[in-house]
């Protein structure tokens, strides 16, 4: 496998990479993802990652509780290190997405936040709202799904997985439909856990979704 290695202080472009402690991605999600100016970080065991594809991130932030001695040495002199306490109000991704809003980028990739533990996956999906807050455009990928929100209508692109599923995201999305795809909807009122509309198929490459109020969670899947 190549090498990268990117260190640098200050994003070039406006697009970071955020690789957390959660099921691994593959080199090849990542790869679909990296462009040669995006500002690579990376939380706690999330490093592990990095090490193993002989990438060298950016910036490598957390309070360490995950991280493999070994791997934490092996960046401290080839990367920036800023830890936190393990005390604190916010999980170590949340302290990477701060980072990155601090460095002014206008779009956030999320790797490993999905995984075994359910709790921090719910919360990840609360920092794609806080992106949303900061006008940040953001997305969590692993290797099966690409998940994102949107608060206004508009058109999706057909590219990651067979499948597309909405839910309302803290509360009911009213009036939503969608069009484009094999089972249309419309003017319906969606709330959190609806069964009725996962497991969509794209039947054009663009699909067009509408809703009056509220906030949409999308997943684009595949097995």
């Amino acid at each position: 496998m190549k090498a990268i290695s990117v260190h640098s202080e200050k994003p070039v472009m406006s697009k970071a990479i955020i690789v957390s402690g959660g099921k691994k991605p593959s080199r090849s999600l990542f790869e679909r993802l990296y462009k040669e100016d995006t500002y690579l970080i990376a939380v706690d065991k999330g490093a592990e990652f990095f090490r193993d594809e002989k990438i060298v991130p950016n910036l490598l932030v957390g309070d360490f509780d995950s991280i493999s001695k070994e791997t934490l040495s092996f960046f401290k002199d080839k990367t920036v290190v800023k830890t936190y306490d393990e005390e604190k109000d916010f999980t170590d991704t949340e302290a990477a997405l701060h980072e990155a809003v601090l460095l002014g980028v206008e779009e956030i990739d999320f790797l490993g936040c999905t995984g075994s533990r359910l709790d921090h996956f719910v919360g990840n999906l609360a920092l794609l709202d806080q992106c949303l807050e900061k006008g940040v455009k953001a997305y969590m990928y692993d290797d099966h799904n690409k998940i994102f929100l949107l608060r206004s209508p508009g058109v999706i692109e057909r590219g990651f997985g067979r499948y597309i599923s909405f839910q309302g995201f803290r509360g009911s999305v009213k009036g939503f439909g969608v069009k484009g795809v094999k089972y249309p909807l419309w003017n319906y009122e969606l709330k959190f856990g609806d069964p009725r509309t996962i497991s969509n198929e794209f039947i054009q490459d663009k699909l067009s979704v509408t809703f009056t109020e509220g906030t949409l969670l999308v997943f684009m899947t595949e097995d």
